[in-house]
């Protein structure tokens, strides 16, 4: 089951399309074929890990059984055990919700300053020794391993002896006794077990492979060690596996392969690969046919080695994308990111120059009386008409219907800039001369975009549907940036959805370009309350003020970047007007 970004949706998230998967706790648990029971739970997994690493977004799967009710029959455990293994409160982050035959999964992005890795993890793949086993690294103890790793520029060569070199450790004596000899006799005894740099196996010639990777890995993290493949550790008799004389050395160059195909990451100058050594001796039994012992003598590696790539993946250039070792280990060290790379197409993530001065002090009253607008209970009311004239000098029609579409919002906050795409920073789109972000309570945040256009497409539905589409995306992209931006630099943690509306301001009329908010369906969660409204007013006053420069203009003065505040009559709605020209206001 692959997983494929969904370049059409309405959302305006990452949404990932997963296919079809059967849901709900007794449907999973009949489920006759188990492997597409494993399939559907490890493409549930990736999806989850993949939004987590690219800045939240929603995963979308079409329900395989029929009548299911997700109020009634639930997720299923199978899908939901491994969640609080990569996150501690996994309600923080993941809401789910049924819209016909489709089920939707919702994962809230990463917190800024959140502790811990930097990227979510499903499996390390970073073994060492503890004891006589090798395990597994969870990704808080990788990343503390790789950073003393980091801390020491790596380490010196092996710790353990040479062939033919006495040590005092009594299992690596032994190992090393057993490691130079030639041949055994069937059914010999050996007289040490596993231990810390001692692993033993007895499994046919065919499952070697299988076995190297989590040992070489996890013997090259600690001091090194010996692996001998064809001892029985149970009764420590060496027993060995079938083979031709004329399959070793075909084996011997899939062991070389094998590991020198394990990912390393280094911290040091040298960069050394793994430094190994393979022999195979006979095992003599009366008329019985050949058996060997393969025995491995791994050193000690300077840095990290890994048993795979990390299971941890990403959204980039419109894919989902594993995460290399050493791109991963970049992400972990470099502690938690904003968020992944995303797509240079319609995902395209900003990252906006972070500055703790703000063009929006704590105190309404002393930024409406710094902007030169009139205060009255806290309260500010102001014409709007020099914005206006600005906007439409000589086209009074286009702005009466402007005022017209913004009287009919419902209550709430308004911000209002030239075009949020500038501010983001995004490419331009032509003909897009306003944009407006509502904030209602109860509601979805609200990106609002008015487009002029000639008198040729007004009255055109072809042409019009065209720049609908196209314009679509654009807002799409900009919703998406903007939400990511909130997180990045306005330290808005809450989860949001945003809808998007598009409108053609005609010489006569107004036309819906576009709607998404009869398309969309968000968990309650994500709809604005009171207290998520101020919050969100407060991050959005954070991201305006931590440019330099509102519109990518020369910044001259303050009075270059100034904020209208006025009441809409109708409803005495408070209006933030967040608006740069480069020019001084008039009076």
């Amino acid at each position: 089951m692959s997983i494929t970004v969904d370049q059409d949706t309405d959302y305006a998230e990452l949404v990932l399309s997963i296919g079809e998967i059967t849901l709900g706790e007794k449907t999973r648990k009949s489920m006759k074929d188990s492997q597409r029971r494993k399939r559907e739970a490890k493409t549930f997994q990736q999806a989850v890990c993949t939004l987590l690493n690219s800045g939240g977004g929603v995963a979308k799967a079409r329900i395989k059984n029929q009548n299911y009710d997700f109020s009634r029959d639930g997720v299923g455990q199978d899908l939901e055990n491994f969640l609080p293994h990569i996150l501690d409160f996994p309600h923080e982050y993941l809401d789910f919700k049924q819209v016909k035959d489709y089920f939707l999964m919702f994962v809230k992005a990463w917190k800024l300053k959140q502790k811990g890795p930097g990227i979510t993890t499903l499996k390390t793949n970073l073994y060492i020794r503890s004891i006589s086993s090798s395990i597994e690294l969870k990704a808080v103890n990788a990343v503390k391993f790789l950073k003393s790793r980091k801390c020491s520029k790596g380490r010196s060569d092996s710790r353990l002896s040479s062939p033919g070199t006495i040590v005092c450790n009594e299992v690596l004596n032994e190992c090393l006794n057993l490691f130079n000899r030639d041949c055994f006799t069937c059914k010999e005894k050996f007289c040490f077990t596993k231990a810390t740099h001692a692993e033993v196996k007895l499994t046919p010639k065919e499952n070697i492979l299988e076995i190297l990777p989590q040992t070489v890995s996890s013997f090259a993290n600690a001091d090194g060690g010996y692996l001998f493949i064809g001892l029985d550790g149970k009764t420590q008799e060496i027993i060995g596996f079938e083979a031709e004389k004329s399959d070793l050395v075909h084996l011997e160059s899939e062991i070389e392969k094998c590991i020198r195909q394990l990912p390393v990451t280094h911290f040091c100058e040298e960069r050394e690969k793994i430094k190994y050594t393979c022999k195979f001796m006979e095992v003599h039994k009366p008329g019985a046919a050949c058996s060997f012992v393969c025995a491995l003598r791994v050193e000690r590696f300077c840095c990290a080695v890994f048993a795979a790539e990390p299971e941890s993946w990403h959204v980039e250039d419109s894919c989902v994308k594993r995460f290399t070792a050493e791109d991963w280990v970049k992400r972990q060290m470099d502690g938690p990111a904003c968020f992944s790379k995303q797509d240079k197409g319609p995902l395209q993530s900003s990252r906006l120059p972070h500055s703790p001065r703000s063009c929006c002090p704590d105190n309404p009253d002393a930024l409406q009386q710094s902007a030169g607008l009139p205060v009255i209970s806290g309260k500010v009311i102001s014409s709007p008409e020099a914005l206006c004239g600005k906007l439409f000098s000589t086209q009074e029609a286009h702005e009466q219907l402007l005022w017209a579409q913004l009287d009919s919002l419902p209550k709430g906050t308004l911000v209002v800039t030239k075009r949020w795409a500038l501010d983001l920073p995004l490419q331009d789109k032509h003909g897009v001369i306003l944009d407006t972000l509502h904030i209602p309570q109860d509601s979805l945040l609200t990106l609002h975009g008015f487009v002029l256009g000639g008198e040729d497409l007004e009255d055109d539905s072809t042409l019009l549907r065209e720049l609908g589409a196209e314009l679509k995306g654009y807002y799409k992209q900009t919703a998406v940036t903007l939400k990511q931006t909130l997180a990045n630099h306005g330290s808005y943690t809450e989860k949001i959805g945003i809808a998007i509306k598009i409108t053609y301001l005609g010489h006569n009329k107004a036309v819906s370009l576009y709607d998404s908010s009869s398309k969309i369906h968000y968990p309650t969660k994500y709809y604005l309350t009171t207290e998520t409204a101020k919050n969100l007013e407060k991050a959005l006053a954070e991201i305006l003020g931590s440019r330099e420069s509102f519109y990518s203009l020369p910044r001259q003065n303050c009075s270059d970047h100034f904020i209208f505040a006025f009441f809409l009559s109708f409803s005495f709605l408070l209006v933030f007007l967040f608006w740069s020209w480069g020019l001084n206001p008039e009076p």
